[in-house]
């Protein structure tokens, strides 16, 4: 079962803005993720439920930035809706 990343246009375009070295930190956690889902990996990534209006969404700490996405299980999707700093969030 391997998992599919997806990202929205905007998490697209947050990922586009930064410096190369913060997107191969973020594209390596999200690698992480998919192999921790898919039992290929015992390295639990930093990962949240969050409530409120985002109820039904994860947030994943990659550094002072968060990355929001959502489990679509029955299609093995990661899909990636926001890439934030921490502050920003959940605004």
């Amino acid at each position: 079962m391997n998992y599919i990343v997806e990202l929205t246009n905007a998490a697209d375009k947050q990922l586009e803005k930064l410096d190369q070295k913060q997107q191969d930190r973020k594209n390596d956690t999200l690698l992480d993720l998919c192999e921790f889902y898919d039992g290929s990996s015992n390295k639990k990534p930093d990962i949240k439920p969050l409530t409120g209006k985002y109820n039904g969404l994860l947030r994943l700490r990659v550094g002072s930035y968060r990355v929001i996405f959502q489990l679509k299980g029955g299609q093995f999707l990661v899909l990636v809706i926001q890439i934030v700093r921490s502050g920003d969030a959940y605004r």
